[in-house]
């Protein structure tokens, strides 16, 4: 595999990004043993998101730089709570309304303020991240998945969110639960109230990230949602943290899954701790739809 250095400062101050795809590379905590409930799944605040229709390919947008901001004191907390370096990443716009609320962008995801519509109580659910996959796959984005270069785009993720790709439901699921497979992985119905329909598995390293505690304090359901593909394999162009440098890799061979709130990316490479990372996709929706930045 191809390499080249490139210094650290490309990566910023407050998140270890790698150049190549601009994911960042985070150490995967003491974590539930596989199989064991968190509390149990909390419910999805918004319902299950409708499969797009294909449409053509939008352009290329025009070339623009990305800029970096200042969390804002309003998302400041749960950014804090969250390890906000580890899961979202830098900020890169300013606060904006987006849908009726107030809302930042970041790296890895759109943070949206919902305490004005939050009736269950439960203050894990004041701020929740959009919908930036659905949108756009929707679109048939050919923004690549995973890193610089990819064979995996949100045109791909489109294809693949099909509903005749969702597993049926496995002997022994009960209606409001998730079922463990007998090869480890767990099945997800595609139902907000995770009642008995076809979904889609999740794999052992994936489902053990989305059930951090610290990372996740509303529940997966409700912070990452439903997966809306299988597990699929890819081709990237990546960077990795060596020594003290971000070494560039061409033609790394990576497991996604996307989520209705983020794409997981699995890379057995990275070194013990990183395996699992989020993909940006605050950074592609820049890309993607550039006149909803300032």
């Amino acid at each position: 595999m191809a390499e080249r250095k490139v210094s650290r400062r490309l990566i910023g101050a407050t998140a270890i990004t790698a150049a190549a795809g601009g994911v960042v590379l985070y150490a995967v905590p003491d974590a539930p043993a596989f199989g064991e409930t968190v509390a149990g799944p909390l419910l999805q605040a918004t319902a299950v998101s409708p499969q797009p229709t294909s449409t053509s390919p939008q352009p290329p947008p025009p070339a623009r730089p990305l800029r970096f901001y200042p969390v804002d004191p309003l998302f400041a907390p749960y950014y804090a709570l969250v390890d906000g370096p580890r899961t979202m990443g830098q900020a890169i716009s300013p606060r904006l309304t987006v849908n009726g609320v107030a809302a930042q962008y970041f790296e890895k995801a759109r943070l949206e303020d919902q305490r004005a519509n939050n009736r269950t109580g439960n203050p894990a659910y004041d701020f929740e991240y959009g919908l930036l996959v659905d949108e756009m796959k929707a679109v048939n984005s050919l923004r690549p998945v995973g890193g610089d270069r990819s064979n995996v785009t949100y045109a791909t993720i489109n294809q693949q969110s099909a509903a005749s790709l969702r597993v049926p439901v496995p002997a022994g699921f009960q209606n409001g639960s998730v079922f463990t497979n007998p090869d480890g992985s767990t099945f997800i119905p595609f139902t907000a109230d995770l009642t008995a329909a076809p979904g889609h598995n999740v794999p052992p390293f994936f489902w053990q990230y989305m059930n951090l505690p610290d990372l996740f304090p509303g529940g997966w359901l409700h912070d990452i949602g439903l997966p809306i593909t299988p597990l699929m394999n890819a081709i990237v162009d990546k960077g990795r943290i060596i020594g003290t440098t971000v070494t560039m890799f061409t033609n790394v061979p990576i497991q996604l899954q996307a989520y209705q709130r983020t794409i997981l990316t699995y890379d057995p490479a990275n070194p013990e701790g990183y395996l699992v990372e989020r993909a940006n996709t605050g950074t592609d929706y820049f890309f993607v739809f550039p006149n909803q930045f300032p």
